[in-house]
């Protein structure tokens, strides 16, 4: 009987014998041999049993890829299995067969990005390609690293809380966005059978140290709206619409002042073509709003003046065109570059010599959102109209029963807030 490692190690066919076996101790357990062959360098654990009378044999691994210790552990576990009354084959053969149609968390990834880049969503339309390509994102940085490789059915609610909480330490957005991908990913795979709980079931964003911020509330007083305006305007390119390095484009600064004027979102304006517009009337087609649903916009004199200076510079399809010769349009990236910059914010290390580094930080969105503030505050537009005119959804009920688009007060607005830009913002004349 074989007992130590050294004597497994030296187990070896006599010189003219083909093969040896020889049995192996365990603790009292029968039934253990080790077979080697002269034609092979491995060697084989044989576990010899009997069921209804009848002798079966079973590998349980071979040697040195299967320790002693390890194959010890293997072959009480199959004893168990035989004094149940069942044949460890079938046993493994059903694992076998169950570990080849079990998920891995990659495999069910890969099948759930496909249906969901095809299944409409609460407002009835698809996902957009940019929507589907973040989810892409947040799977490859912040969930693939640590669960790609596991199987579906062993992913636990722990597990998933330990790899959220690591993404929420970089970016708690991110790490609510994904535990909102893991929840529509394992309810996925439970529909498909591949689990018969979801272990996001009652995990919040503040189980992972996500909890959402307070809502931004930083919007600009035109007094603030002028400095950016003057800024716009200190650091343009020359009249051929270049930049280097220390200079704006004209289309990326006649870009920054449309956001301005019209409350419209970054991407919005920086892919505007040229066929979306018809004299004062800018309509942003379905596939280009965040609402899906098409949207228009009123352009006042001082946008038109905008677009006009944009018609001598753009030959192409867009209305700001990139200066890099591409034939591209300016990425929404650069307008959100370009405002950090002006604030020297656009480095870790702060430009303290920026122009607008003085200012309390804003973004591109808090354009946005001061485009909303004043049009309410300055104007005394009805919130309501204010949200129609930033392309946000209605609430339920008024969505359902008041389909009246109000555009005349709309276009009212947008003229009134022109003239104020114009008055105020534009020119010298705005007071601080």
């Amino acid at each position: 009987m074989l007992s130590t490692e050294k004597q497994v190690i030296a187990f070896k066919p006599a010189v003219g014998k083909e093969k040896i076996r020889e049995g192996v101790t365990n603790r009292g357990v029968g039934g253990l041999a080790l077979e080697a062959r002269n034609d092979r360098i491995s060697k084989a654990w044989i576990y010899r049993y009997r069921i209804n009378g009848k002798q079966f044999e079973l590998q349980l691994g071979t040697y040195p890829a299967m320790t002693l210790a390890e194959v010890r552990q293997a072959h009480r576990e199959a004893v168990k299995v035989v004094e149940k009354g069942l044949d460890p084959r079938k046993q493994r053969a059903s694992e076998k067969a169950n570990n080849l149609t079990a998920w891995t968390m990659q495999d069910a990834f890969v099948r759930w990005i496909e249906t969901y880049q095809q299944t409409p969503g609460r407002n009835k339309q698809l996902p957009t390609t940019k929507t589907v390509s973040q989810q892409r994102g947040r799977w490859r940085r912040h969930l693939a690293p640590q669960l790609a490789d596991f199987y579906v059915r062993d992913v636990s609610r722990r597990l998933i809380i330990e790899v959220l909480e690591q993404a929420s330490k970089k970016a708690k957005v991110e790490a609510r966005h994904s535990l909102n991908l893991l929840r529509q990913l394992l309810r996925y795979c439970q529909k498909r059978e591949q689990i018969d709980v979801n272990p996001t079931d009652g995990v919040t964003p503040s189980d992972i140290a996500a909890s959402a911020s307070a809502p931004r509330q930083r919007h600009l007083s035109l007094p603030e709206l002028r400095q950016l305006w003057q800024a716009i305007d200190d650091t343009r390119a020359d009249n051929e619409g270049k930049a280097t390095t220390a200079v704006l484009s004209i289309p990326v600064a006649n870009a920054l002042k449309l956001l301005i004027l019209t409350g419209c979102r970054r991407s919005e304006v920086a892919f505007m073509r040229w066929d979306e517009v018809k004299k004062t009337e800018w309509t942003i087609p379905v596939e280009r709003t965040k609402s899906r649903r098409q949207h228009k916009v009123h352009l006042c004199p001082l946008a038109l003046e905008l677009l006009a200076e944009q018609r001598q510079l753009a030959s192409g399809e867009f209305v700001f065109m990139s200066t890099q010769g591409t034939g591209k349009p300016i990425h929404p990236d650069s307008l959100s570059t370009t405002i950090a910059r002006l604030q020297g914010r656009a480095r870790k290390e702060h430009d303290d010599c920026a122009p607008l580094y003085h200012l309390e930080h804003f973004t591109t969105h808090d354009l946005r959102r001061s485009f909303a503030t004043q049009a309410t505050e300055t104007l005394m537009a009805e919130p309501l109209l204010v949200e129609m005119m930033l392309a946000h959804a209605p609430p339920k009920l008024m969505g359902t029963y008041n389909r009246a688009a109000r555009w005349k007060s709309q276009v009212d607005v947008w003229q009134r807030w022109g003239a104020v830009i114009t008055q105020q913002v534009a020119y010298e004349n705005c007071s601080n």
